[in-house]
């Protein structure tokens, strides 16, 4: 009756304090139609499909082409071959902006502890690998979400975060309001269940999870409390990393294509001959051709191979142009052997000015992920500090974070102290922001004082040594 009173308590003051939008949701997933429920929350499942298509070379519309058909002969086979642009823009698109972990700072003072622990909390979801599979799906589908799956094993509460997206079996379905707040978040998928597959849908809100069951009659719902305050999922949406060029990709295909079908034509010598030429051919004369070719010229005989047509330098154009532009739309360096070659020795500045175009898509994408990445932070306190480390509450509630997407090109060590310390020992920087910058603690005001009281004892031994060298 306990869990009853509360759940009845809890949807009576949502449905009085909540928007039209909520309040509509709670009503209809209380009467149980969750297909119903399902219909008021965005479906981008067509746009979603769409992308995967593109994003699946062997689902490319060249693999379609026609094959050329022949009189009295075999139906000519033409070639069919895909690229995997989208996956390579998306890549580099993951690699500038997550190619090395986030960098997090506690701004707050007295909450060492509570740094300690939020740090070790990403450890143990894998905060890192996991925001860059959810990145890397949302480039690829245009959304995914992470899930943070709280339960218990024996009597110790647990936390598990789990990335969930059309391809690997979830159908997503957010629900915001007319402010683009997260209301709920729904999310469907099958479970074998003595051999049958069984529809489950789950529905978070801030105040009750509702786990849901496609039974025999109808659907199940078992609502169970929700004990952080906030829905324990991130909902990422980003444009596909190829957004505006996917008709270039398809003519660069198609183009590679039918380069590769004139090149099959003539990669066997063909050999044009008069008949009589032919006649006097013996043992065979002919094995190592693909085609001989009968000219009925009576008056003069002749025999020579049939030479390609010379590749034009029109289609040579049209390839590198189009090689180009989709790297260049897409703000993709290009990243190949050749292009690389000469960057061997570059310093960091020359390197980042030379992958400007990265930088700027990198910038661009800082507006969605920054959101994220402050919301997926602000839930996994919410977890600390009402789940897995209540008596770290009052500490956590005192932390203050901030975060930066660290440099994808991993500067020289060496270099980097080198830096720091000729702007230190010229005055140019002083030795707490030195020391902040070097990040070999995470203490910096204990390291300083420990560095000066290092110095002052060295100078009082030094004093020491001249008293006793003037005696």
């Amino acid at each position: 009756m306990g869990l009853t009173n509360y759940i009845f308590n809890l949807f009576q003051d949502s449905v009085l304090n909540a928007a039209g939008t909520e309040r509509m949701l709670l009503e209809v997933i209380q009467a149980g139609d969750i297909d119903r429920a399902k219909e008021m929350m965005q479906c981008r499942d067509y746009e979603v499909s769409k992308a995967l298509k593109e994003y699946d070379p062997e689902a490319h519309e060249v693999n379609r082409r026609p094959n050329k058909m022949r009189r009295d002969k075999k139906p000519y086979y033409t070639e069919k071959l895909p690229r995997g642009r989208q996956k390579y823009i998306n890549e580099v698109e993951l690699f500038f902006l997550l190619g090395q972990p986030i960098i997090w700072k506690a701004t707050s003072e007295g909450t060492e502890n509570a740094f300690q622990a939020f740090s070790k909390f990403l450890q143990d979801t894998r905060f890192n690998s996991t925001i860059r599979e959810a990145k890397r799906l949302a480039g690829a589908e245009t959304e995914c979400a992470k899930v943070y799956h709280i339960y218990r094993e024996g009597n110790e509460p647990r936390v598990k975060a789990k990335v969930i997206a059309l391809s690997n079996g979830y159908t997503l379905r957010p629900l915001f309001d007319q402010w683009d707040n997260l209301v709920a978040f729904g999310y469907g998928y099958y479970l074998n269940e003595n051999g049958t597959n069984v529809e489950h849908f789950d529905i978070e809100t801030p105040g009750i999870i509702y786990r849901c069951r496609l039974g025999r009659t109808g659907w199940e719902v078992l609502p169970i409390p929700n004990p952080t305050g906030k829905i324990n999922v991130i909902y990422y949406r980003q444009e596909k990393a190829w957004a505006g060029i996917q008709r270039r990709i398809d003519r660069e295909e198609f183009v590679d294509s039918k380069a590769a079908d004139t090149n099959n034509y003539f990669a066997d010598p063909k050999l044009k001959a008069t008949a009589d030429v032919i006649g006097s051919m013996t043992g065979g004369g002919t094995e190592m051709v693909g085609e001989v070719l009968t000219m009925t010229d009576k008056e003069r005989s002749s025999v020579e191979y049939l030479a390609p047509p010379e590749y034009s330098s029109m289609k040579d154009s049209e390839k590198k142009d189009l090689a180009q532009s989709i790297l260049f739309d897409t703000f993709t360096p290009d990243f190949s052997y050749e292009n690389m070659k000469g960057m061997g020795t570059l310093s960091g500045e020359a390197m980042r000015r030379a992958m400007a175009l990265g930088y700027m898509k990198r910038d661009n994408l800082k507006e969605t992920y920054d959101e994220l990445v402050d919301r997926e932070k602000n839930l996994i306190l919410a977890i600390m500090r009402n789940v897995t480390h209540i008596e770290l509450s009052g500490e956590l509630s005192r932390l203050e974070l901030s975060h930066e997407f660290a440099e994808p090109f991993a500067e020289d060590k060496g270099t980097r102290i080198n830096n720091i310390t000729t702007l230190y020992r010229a005055g140019l920087m002083s030795l707490d922001t030195a020391i902040e910058m070097l990040a070999f603690t995470d203490k910096t005001d204990e390291e300083i004082q420990r560095i000066l009281k290092e110095k002052e004892e060295a100078q009082k031994r030094a004093q020491q040594m001249q008293y006793f060298t003037n005696e």
